[in-house]
């Protein structure tokens, strides 16, 4: 979840992807989206196992997050937070993250909003009161946000862009007769998540989860 998990963070934003079912996927159902969201809950570094925490490489990220109730968008519903260098450290984007069954397509479709006062809200994982009281006025879908469409897989989920959603993930032709289907644009598993690079080229960006 890095900036795209701002759009999802910015590397989550890389593959272009429609809505239509994988043919070899299987379909999610209703426990399918709490299994999903529950993956997303807890503290997450880009830190190597390998090196300090004390004296971490530059741009090392965290993002924690809380599965939390939202009175307008229900209860699989994902706060998310990202800091640099350290848990406590400058915050780079706040989010709250919707998920929901599709069950014509058999998939999940995650997607992320906007609130109002969010410097209040600032450590809302750990304390997800002050959401309860969220009005529905307050939370807006995020326009430029990339919408993510979700898949089982056989150790977790995977996940693609939904064709539209954002400058990602630009829409398809009218003319196009068939639907689009790119590599997941992020894997999730109980031990970490994956962000692939967006151009096809470079190392994917592995979130490990320390708790």
């Amino acid at each position: 979840m890095r900036n795209t998990l701002a759009a999802l963070p910015v590397a989550l934003a890389l593959a272009l992807a429609c809505g239509a079912k994988a043919a070899d996927a299987p379909s999610a159902t209703v426990a399918s989206v709490s299994d999903l969201a529950s993956l997303f809950e807890g503290e997450f570094t880009t830190l190597p196992s390998t090196a300090s925490a004390t004296k971490p490489p530059p741009n090392v990220l965290y993002n924690l997050a809380k599965r939390v109730h939202v009175p307008s968008l229900g209860d699989e519903v994902v706060y998310a937070e990202q800091h640099k260098q350290s848990p406590d450290g400058p915050m780079q984007w706040q989010r709250l993250y919707a998920f929901k069954l599709d069950s014509d397509q058999g998939l999940i479709v995650m997607t992320p909003y906007d609130f109002a006062n969010g410097q209040q809200l600032k450590g809302a994982y750990a304390d997800p009161t002050p959401l309860a009281k969220l009005q529905p006025a307050a939370v807006k879908q995020q326009p430029d946000g990339c919408i993510v469409l979700w898949r089982k897989a056989e150790n977790g989920f995977q996940g693609t862009l939904k064709s539209g959603s954002c400058k990602d993930a630009p829409a398809m032709p009218k003319d196009s007769t068939k639907d689009l289907i790119g590599k997941p644009a992020i894997t999730v598993t109980k031990t970490e998540y994956t962000e692939q690079p967006q151009s096809g080229s470079g190392a994917p960006v592995v979130f490990r989860r320390l708790r």
